[in-house]
């Protein structure tokens, strides 16, 4: 008999669009996947290159939890040069993914009665991982109308000595919202003087459009931040992510780690190491977040035209998160437009209440199939 705790865990809507995707896929459907959140470029041949050398040298053997030592000392330097960050190799924590990152910090902090902070719409596995640490989640609704930017009052008011981690993703999915350094100061400092934490998902970090990037945990001790390598370097299935954190929190999720995960591919790290290192990939993901721009240009473009979508200008990742003006939930209109247009979108829905009535595209295909997917909604719809 399985767990009440995964009786009661919810499917990601993400991940079963995905799949539902690559099976219709698979039986010659031809579909305009605006659903998935992954990077379309294929990772840089350097990175591939230094994956394959190492491999071929016999880099095939277990490497410590926390990761190799030289990928970590190249993650201190980015996140000094990158983030002003201070940090140690041995506050860096080399993950199965960014998403286990948030896991392992999860799992290391909360307990039955604790809650989470999310603001809503918060990426779906956030409140998922706060329920298998058995904590409670409290979603902190954000307006449309104010960019999906949080108001600051209303998490002081829903803080109180059970909240132990206020999750914070900017840029956001699924908003694209960018919340200004003022805004993730005070989010900072309220979490201090709660002695709570900061969960700081960084992972779009390099999909910035307007502004500069801040980390909190420039300035505040109080931070988890958590990054990787999918969405900067096209590198999703390689599982690549990092955690820097207070000794004591690392320190808890190496011992998690230990009894789980073990430790990330010994090979696959070299690849990373060339992410970070390779003036080569620098190049490449400054390109690809001009691509991602010139794209998130367009697809606004043709929002503007419709006559049912309509939506806020994202500063940041790589989606837009219309609303519409149809009487159907999320839901139906994903499964309309999946069955109909043959168009994957996300349901708003999926994000938390404050995504009701809008979906989720992400822009990771080229502006020709952009275009045909907005072709086939709108014969669709009509």
């Amino acid at each position: 008999m399985l767990s009440q705790k995964v009786r009661n865990l919810k499917p990601s809507a993400i991940e079963e669009i995905d799949t539902e995707v690559k099976t219709l896929k698979r039986k010659g459907v031809d579909i305009i996947s605006l659903g998935a959140g992954e990077p379309d470029f294929d990772t840089p041949k350097n990175i591939r290159d230094a994956a394959t050398k190492a491999l071929n040298s016999g880099k095939t053997h277990y490497e410590s939890t926390k990761g190799d030592f030289e990928l970590r000392e190249a993650i201190v330097r980015k996140l000094n040069d990158d983030n002003n960050i201070n940090a140690d190799p041995e506050d860096i924590i080399v993950t199965v993914g960014a998403k286990f990152g948030i896991y392992l910090a999860a799992q290391t902090i909360l307990e039955k009665g604790d809650s989470v902070l999310l603001l809503d719409p918060a990426w779906v596995s956030y409140e998922s991982i706060a329920k298998l640490s058995e904590a409670r989640v409290t979603r902190i609704a954000t307006k449309e109308e104010e960019g999906f930017i949080p108001e600051l009052d209303n998490i002081t008011e829903n803080m109180d000595k059970s909240t132990k981690i206020i999750i914070v993703n900017s840029p956001c999915n699924p908003t694209g919202a960018v919340y200004p350094p003022k805004i993730l100061k005070s989010i900072a400092e309220i979490a201090e003087d709660n002695g709570s934490y900061v969960l700081s998902d960084e992972i779009y970090e390099k999909l910035i459009y307007k502004g500069e990037f801040y980390s909190p945990g420039s300035e505040y001790d109080n931070i988890i931040t958590v990054n990787g390598f999918s969405k900067s370097h096209a590198m999703t299935g390689w599982r690549l992510g990092y955690v820097h954190a207070p000794k004591d929190i690392t320190g808890g999720m190496v011992k998690i780690y230990q009894h789980s995960a073990s430790c990330v591919t010994a090979f696959a790290q070299m690849g990373a190491l060339e992410a970070l290192v390779s003036k080569e990939s620098e190049k490449f993901t400054q390109e690809m977040a001009r691509e991602y721009r010139r794209r998130r240009d367009f697809i606004l473009k043709l929002i503007e035209k419709s006559d049912i979508f309509e939506c806020k200008k994202p500063e940041g990742a790589f989606y837009v998160f219309p609303s519409y003006n149809l009487k159907l939930s999320s839901i139906e209109f994903t499964k309309k437009l999946l069955r109909e247009a043959h168009v994957a979108t996300v349901p708003g829905s999926a994000f938390g209440e404050c995504g009701e009535h809008h979906l989720r595209m992400a822009y990771t295909v080229p502006n020709e199939k952009i275009e045909e997917a907005f072709i086939r909604m709108e014969n669709s719809i009509k």
